[in-house]
């Protein structure tokens, strides 16, 4: 029997140009939080030490999408793999708790099926999504 993988996403939602409930990962989000005026002394420092982390221990991918400049493309989602990314996703439960700290409401989605992959590490892939819609 062939093992199901599992995909993680942690998603952040902001309202831009009067679309109440655009999606943005976790990093994207980062500055949203920083800005907050709420924000606690201690969550802006568990957001730079992550931020750190993540630089050190994740490789940024090198494409997000199948278009070229001409035609652009359905932009790609990162995702981690739960069975290799263990210790990348305990830190994002820590960039999760800062964060909400801050003021943001952070999903985690999980999915088997993240669409058409476009880059693939250790630790995460890059996919299009196609029509799929992701439910936390």
């Amino acid at each position: 029997m062939r093992l199901q993988r599992v995909f993680v996403r942690f998603v952040c939602f902001r309202s831009v140009d009067g679309h109440p409930r655009q999606r943005l990962g976790l990093f994207q989000a980062i500055e949203e939080a920083r800005e907050s005026d709420s924000a606690p002394d201690w969550a802006l420092r568990e957001l730079a030490a992550s931020e750190t982390w993540f630089g050190r221990n994740l490789r940024v991918p090198d494409r997000f999408s199948r278009g070229s400049r001409r035609r652009p493309g359905q932009p790609g989602l990162a995702w981690f793999k739960a069975w290799s990314a263990e210790e990348h996703i305990r830190q994002m439960h820590r960039f999760k708790r800062a964060a909400e700290a801050c003021g943001l409401h952070v999903d985690v989605l999980k999915t088997r099926d993240p669409g058409h992959i476009l880059y693939e590490d250790e630790h995460q892939i890059v996919a299009e999504p196609g029509n799929r819609r992701f439910q936390a």
